[in-house]
């Protein structure tokens, strides 16, 4: 009987590796101190950026044996704003990164990949966590506290799905928005 490989942390980078522990013949246990995966997010959005590789991220995924089973939504084209206002438009045949959300329901990521862990029998152990490791565990858990100052908003419009970020020190320090 193969000894079970300790992994904490259930967000998709735990997932990720107890999918692709599982996909080899091992036996992993996560470990996820939230009641449900995707706690600290309510439906929020996400991208996973797609630009920076030939590959598809996700045909990159689907070669990891992690199947693409939430929602996506490619975007092809984008606006960026320098420090000084001026607007870059950039436009590709691939997707420059696909939207995701993320939480606990239907659909997001951390829900997909759950399901495809489950299903792989990956055993998952919420509410509980793991101080120390055994040897060859993994840590994957997410941060305790805050470490930026985030907000999105989610709201109807009639305006087509559009990407727009603003790189300014002035809107953003340090950052973008």
């Amino acid at each position: 009987m193969t000894s079970p490989l300790v992994i904490t942390g259930a967000g998709p980078a735990g997932l990720a590796a107890a999918l692709t522990v599982a996909n080899a013949g091992g036996c992993p246990v996560v470990y996820e101190r939230q009641r449900d995966v995707g706690g600290r997010f309510h439906g929020d959005f996400q991208g996973i950026e797609n630009w920076t590789t030939r590959q598809d991220a996700l045909e990159e995924l689907t070669a990891l044996g992690i199947e693409p089973t939430f929602e996506t939504t490619p975007f092809r084209e984008a606006t960026f704003y320098d420090p000084a206002g001026r607007e870059h438009h950039y436009r590709s045949s691939h997707p420059l990164f696909y939207l995701v959300r993320r939480g606990p329901e239907s659909g997001t990521l951390d829900w997909g990949l759950k399901q495809q862990a489950r299903a792989r029998g990956v055993e998952i152990r919420f509410k509980q966590s793991r101080n120390r490791l055994p040897e060859g565990g993994i840590v994957a858990q997410g941060p305790r506290g805050a470490d930026a100052i985030a907000v999105g908003y989610v709201f109807e419009t009639d305006m087509a799905d559009g990407a727009f970020a603003a790189f300014s020190d002035r809107l953003a320090p340090k950052g973008y928005a």
